[in-house]
């Protein structure tokens, strides 16, 4: 395995404060490649109007949680807030927001961005998610983001579930998906191809995402597990992840 030395200290300080999950504010995406006929999971996820029941001067707060069981060789677990407010609407319904990633120290500058239709905080997830798997598993980010969007069209598994939200239970939908499971570079990953995301939405909630969970464990010995989360503020009912 490659956590030794200085590669063990500085992947560590890469994981934890990297600056990777501050690109929302571009167009970038992992779009899902091209394809017929869109998976429900790639429907949900690319195509929605997650923003369209969002008002102006309505604020979300979303839960960010990192938890480790090495942090010396993962980075240290930590709690903070993601902010995502709605500064306008535009005629085809697109939303101007502002979103602030995390706080205090941590914080990255204020990323205003015109005329969004889809909830940023998946750009933030998203980015993170293959971020965070390079640098566990190394590997190439341009393919690792390819193989992590494919994910949604070929390998997702989409089912109903209940949810609370602000005391009120509602319907929603989890998404999960081990993307680099039986990828042809599995066995270049370092014992991380096993990485597990699921995303839960629902249409119930303003912004419509939900939950978010990245979790990374490695199949080696070493107990080495990584899991980072982001969780809308009032939604419980969360089942915790498997």
């Amino acid at each position: 395995m490659r956590f030794i030395g200085m590669r063990a200290a500085s992947l560590a300080l890469m994981i934890a404060f990297g600056s990777g999950v501050a690109f929302a504010a571009s167009d970038e995406k992992p779009a899902s490649e091209a394809a017929e006929t869109p998976s429900e999971a790639t429907n949900i996820v690319f195509n929605h109007k997650h923003l369209a029941n969002v008002d102006v001067g309505k604020e979300l707060v979303y839960h960010f949680k990192r938890t480790v069981t090495n942090a010396q060789l993962l980075g240290e677990a930590f709690t903070d807030d993601i902010t995502l407010k709605v500064t306008g609407v535009k005629e085809d319904g697109g939303r101007d927001v502002d979103l602030q990633i995390y706080t205090g120290d941590r914080a990255r500058n204020l990323q205003s961005m015109p005329d969004r239709q889809a909830n940023p905080v998946f750009l933030v997830y998203f980015n993170q998610a293959v971020n965070s798997f390079s640098m566990l598993a190394g590997g190439q980010r341009n393919y690792l983001t390819r193989v992590f969007s494919q994910g949604f069209q070929d390998k997702a598994k989409v089912e109903p579930v209940k949810i609370d939200y602000k005391g009120k239970t509602v319907d929603a939908t989890r998404i999960t998906m081990t993307p680099y499971v039986g990828d042809d570079n599995a066995s270049k990953m370092e014992g991380w191809e096993g990485a597990q995301y699921t995303l839960v939405v629902s249409d119930a909630v303003p912004g419509q995402v939900v939950d978010l969970i990245a979790k990374y464990k490695n199949k080696y010995p070493g107990d080495l597990e990584l899991v980072e989360r982001i969780t809308l503020d009032g939604a419980t009912g969360l089942e915790e992840v498997k």
